[in-house]
């Protein structure tokens, strides 16, 4: 187990267990691996035994690792994680595997983006349609930071997901909201946001005359658009 950096007390121990997670990642720590025992991680990484158990919790929680008495805490297979968990999204961004993490985002984005698009032009209500339009017009500026363009590109499709008014599809929102957080910034710098504008436009037209299909369609289109730009160019 290569030596981890050593971190201050303050530290919260979602730092340690980030760091352990993208160690597991990546592949430095491999399913059926055995951490070392405790005494080795509190001289290593540098804090107090209760934040140590505290971050190995967390890892135990998103089926990381498993702890067995007699056999020490063994690292789990990819399997078991809690892929979906946005902690552990965050924690494959330096994985060998990124790329086909954000091809698998875009293959999620494909299958859920389209129906919620439906749905809000079924079911929105005017309050809905206008933060839609607001969160258009405001993905719409151009902004001296980029992050403020993400931030204003992923507001517009999460403002879709919340105008389907299905529970089930709310908490899948940090799922697009990752896949966006992957996405936008190499579209943003290789083509600008220009070019998807009027496509982000029409799903709002859409939504906003409740056609179903056309609203549908025009996610589809964004989305396929956008996936052949960054994976097919």
């Amino acid at each position: 187990m290569t030596k981890p950096r050593p971190m201050p007390e303050r530290g919260l121990p979602a730092q340690i267990a980030a760091d352990i997670g993208r160690r597991i990642t990546r592949g430095d720590l491999k399913p059926g691996d055995i951490l070392p025992k405790e005494l080795e991680l509190l001289s290593s990484l540098q804090v107090s035994r209760t934040t140590l158990r505290e971050a190995l919790k967390i890892l135990s929680t998103k089926g990381f690792i498993e702890a067995k008495p007699r056999m020490g805490t063994r690292v789990l297979p990819a399997d078991r994680w809690n892929t979906l968990d946005p902690t552990v999204l965050s924690w494959q961004d330096d994985s060998e595997s990124s790329e086909t993490l954000a091809e698998e985002l875009f293959e999620i984005r494909l299958s859920i983006e389209p129906m919620a698009a439906a749905l809000a032009a079924r079911r929105s209500t005017a309050a809905d349609r206008a933060g839609i339009r607001r969160a258009f017009e405001a993905m719409s500026r151009r902004y001296d930071d980029e992050r403020q363009s993400i931030e204003a590109d992923i507001a517009f499709h999460l403002q879709i997901i919340q105008a389907a008014h299905n529970r089930f599809l709310l908490p899948v929102s940090s799922v697009i909201r990752a896949a966006l957080t992957v996405s936008i910034p190499k579209t943003l710098r290789t083509f600008g946001i220009e070019h998807s504008l009027d496509m982000h436009e029409a799903i709002a037209i859409a939504i906003e005359k409740g056609d179903e299909e056309a609203a549908e369609e025009a996610a589809r289109k964004l989305i396929q658009d956008t996936y052949q730009r960054n994976f097919r160019t």
